[in-house]
Order: structure tokens, then C-alpha cells, then sequence
């Protein structure tokens, strides 16, 4: 499958036809000896990491690259910047070209951050002037201090996303390709890096970087670029073809998830036994059982039961966790200012309890269900039927307006006064 973006310049910053990328993948290494010396081959498959893309990206544009693990997005940055070579395709690039890759690539592990300073800027064209020139300001972004004369062996995965941006933002390229690694660099530096990327942007330079953040994706791009398997799906609009990978992505969650859930579980359930808990689920706005939500969307978690006993006072209640371990919440029908009672349960009975949400309150992450059903009518409360980790589910978060674990509504204010006018504004969210 290709698609094409619309080219509102004249001239195209990366032009790339039919480009495509495959590897052969031998099962033993002795059978690639094999097919240099004996008949008989080749002894190889094939995997094409990347297939026919089409990609024209305008001077001055910013272009997301999104899609899951393995979907081919490294690859085609490392086809565009010449890291490797296409199997089949032609690339063209008008323009001084700097890349971020993955972490230490183009770095020496034994050169200090000062040698590999002057070993980079010479690769990507700087000439030795320049380079003395543009060092000390190197070494002010990159802030580093002291390490800057220690191997970069040494450098934690931090520090190497500190030189290797130093040194690629230094040359002032005109396309620069930027590979996940902001993600995993400290809030500070991320956010001075996004300046730069926004001045550097708004100076009409061309910037293409792949990422699985898409509130950045959404705030940065005009244009987005969606893959998997290796295959452009759809390219368009920064807003319709973000939406269209997490929807995406809830739908592969969803089966994935729904597998785990049904297989056997190692974690325990305890209880008396004179209800079951005969069946879960989780809903989503529209009813449909779920695994991954949206922060924001409404949600609902349902249980079904069975008594087999006469109970005198059970309480159905809901726990949930962070994947972590970290207790989020805990809930039950009992608790509330106008509480639901279950008195004089009988055997043969059976029910339906839910607790719903009007808006999903977790941000992005992975979490789990337990269930707790008890005996409220003794002294001390005893389990009836208490299922720990119970359902795992996701939760993505497309707008990226907050950071932390939960999702709290806020309304921004803000008043300026300049010359004896007064202009105020107002956000909610």
C-alpha cells in the first residue's frame, strides 16, 4: 500500500518512490557461509521491513511517523538519512540532513563526549572552524558539565540523548530525523529540546520524527504518517490519521487483552463460596466489551453472579490498580451516601452489579481489575468470592494534556494588564 501527502512547496524536502527494505533472515549463521561456497541455495527468507512507501515531504513541513512495535517506522528513517540502503525504491533529499537515531548510534563508546563531538559534526559536514566554533555551545545545550570528557561508555541513556541532540540540532540542518529518542530523556531537557524543534520548525526547516507520543505528534505535525508491517496505511491530516492509529490500537489491545484474560490465571480467589462470580466484563461508551479505554470516555464494569447459598448481607466491591501495584481506587455498592443494600440474598439467585464512570479518570498505562465480594453481616467482614488481578486493561490518552495517573478537570485562568487594558482568557479541560 502507498500513499502521498500533498506537496504545497515547490521543491520537496524527501521524495521516496516504491522504497522498500528486506532483510534475509537465515536460521543458523553457518547457512549464510553455505550460500557464498555450495549449490543449492539460497538458504534464506526473506523479510521486508519496509514495502513500497511513497512518501513526499514538503520544505517546512513536520511529519509523524506513528505505528507499533516492528511496524518498519526505524527503518525508513534509516533508508532516508542513507544509514542503509533500499532493495528496491529511490530516495531523494534537497537539503543538509542530521539525524537522531537510536541511543550512542554514530557515537564511539571509548571516545569521550568531546571527541565524539568533533567525530560527528565532521561527518554530518562541519568543517574543523566550525566546529571549534560552535563547541562551547554545544556543550552549554547538551549540559553535561564535567562528563563531556568522560567516555561516553559511561553516559547514562539520558546523557546520551543529550549529546547526540547537542550535536544534531549544532549543524543546522534543513531536514532533520529524529527516531523516539526524546522519550526517554528528563522533562526539562525534552521541553528545551521541543523549543528548539518549534524554532527550528517556524525557520522553515523540515523535521520528521518518529514517535509513540501523540499529543506531540497532534501539537507538532501537519501531517502524519501511519504503518505497520512494514506498509504505509494511511498518511494524511496530523488530527484524522492520529485518531485512526489509536483506534487502531484499542481494537489490537482489545485482542490482545481479551487473549490474556481468558487464559488461566496464577493469581489467586478465596472466599466461602455462597456466591460466584460467574462472569465479568468491562464496557465501553457503547457498550461493547472492552480492554483498552480512552481517558475521558465513559466506561462501565460489570459482574454476574450466582447464589448458591442463602447470604445474609453480601457487598460486591472493585478494586483498581496501577500494573505496578499501586492501589488507585477501591469501591462498593455499601459505601455511598445513598448505599445499595443486599439483604436476605437466597439461594438460586441470580444478578447483574455495575459500576459505571462517566469519564474514564486514569491516564495512559496498563492496569488491573480485582474483585471483591464479602460477608458484611459478621463482625469482621469474610470473603465470599475475592479475585486478585482479576482483568487487566489499557488506557491511552490521544490528547496528552496532563501527566502523572489520573485525569483531573481543571479551568485555567489568566488576566494581563499592559497600558491600562485588562484582557483575560479562560480553559477548561
Amino acid at each position: 500500500m502507498s500513499a502521498s501527502m500533498e506537496n504545497t512547496g515547490s521543491t520537496s524536502a524527501v521524495v521516496a518512490k516504491g522504497l522498500s527494505k528486506a532483510y534475509e533472515i537465515y536460521d543458523k549463521p553457518i547457512h549464510r557461509l553455505w550460500d557464498l561456497i555450495l549449490p543449492g541455495g539460497p538458504r534464506c527468507r526473506q523479510f521486508w521491513a519496509v514495502r513500497n512507501v511513497y512518501l513526499d515531504v514538503p520544505h517546512g513541513s513536520t511529519v509523524g511517523i506513528v505505528g507499533e512495535n516492528g511496524a518498519g517506522k526505524s527503518t525508513l528513517l534509516k533508508l532516508l538519512t542513507g544509514v542503509t540502503q533500499p532493495t528496491e525504491g529511490t530516495i531523494q533529499t534537497n537539503g543538509r540532513v542530521a539525524s537522531l537515531l537510536e541511543l550512542g548510534a554514530g557515537f564511539h563508546p571509548e571516545f569521550s563526549g568531546r571527541e565524539n563531538i568533533f567525530l560527528n559534526c565532521s561527518i554530518l559536514g562541519m568543517s574543523q572552524e566550525e566546529i571549534e566554533a560552535k563547541y562551547e555551545s554545544i556543550v552549554t545545550f547538551s549540559e553535561l558539565g564535567d562528563f563531556i570528557d568522560r567516555p561516553v561508555k559511561t553516559y547514562s541513556s539520558g546523557m546520551y540523548v543529550r549529546l547526540g541532540f547537542s550535536v544534531a540540532s549544532s549543524v543546522d540542518p534543513d531536514i532533520l530525523l529524529i527516531d523516539e529518542a526524546l522519550s526517554v530523556g528528563d522533562e526539562h531537557f525534552k521541553g528545551k529540546c521541543l523549543n528548539w524543534l518549534n524554532e527550528f520548525r517556524e525557520r522553515g526547516k523540515t523535521t520528521i520524527f518518529v514517535s509513540h507520543d501523540l499529543g506531540a505528534v497532534k501539537s507538532m505535525c501537519q501531517n502524519v504518517v501511519m504503518m505497520d508491517r512494514g506498509e504505509v496505511l494511511e498518511q494524511g491530516d496530523a488530527e484524522g490519521v492520529s485518531d485512526a492509529y489509536l483506534k487502531r490500537i484499542k481494537e489490537r489491545g482489545d485482542e490482545r487483552l481479551s487473549m490474556l484474560n481468558r487464559g488461566e490465571t496464577e493469581y489467586p480467589r478465596w472466599g466461602t463460596g455462597e456466591i460466584e462470580v460467574t462472569a465479568m466484563g468491562m464496557f465501553d461508551e457503547e457498550d461493547k466489551q472492552a480492554h483498552v479505554f480512552q481517558t475521558g470516555r465513559p466506561f462501565a464494569v460489570r459482574l454476574e453472579y450466582k447464589a448458591l447459598k442463602d447470604t445474609a448481607q453480601p457487598v460486591f466491591g472493585l478494586g483498581i490498580y496501577r500494573s505496578d501495584g499501586t492501589y488507585v481506587n477501591g469501591s462498593n455498592h455499601q459505601w455511598r451516601e445513598q448505599p445499595i443494600h443486599l439483604e436476605g440474598v437466597v439461594a438460586g439467585e441470580e444478578g447483574t452489579v455495575e459500576m459505571s464512570f462517566d469519564s474514564m479518570p486514569l491516564l495512559a498505562g496498563q492496569y488491573y481489575l480485582t474483585t471483591f465480594l464479602y460477608d458484611h453481616s459478621k463482625a469482621s467482614p469474610t470473603a465470599i468470592d475475592h479475585r486478585e488481578h482479576a482483568i487487566t486493561f489499557e488506557v491511552v490518552d490521544g490528547a496528552k494534556h496532563q501527566h502523572g495517573l489520573l485525569y483531573l478537570p481543571t479551568r485555567w485562568r489568566m488576566e494581563r494588564r499592559s497600558g491600562g487594558e485588562i484582557t483575560r482568557a479562560e480553559s477548561t479541560s
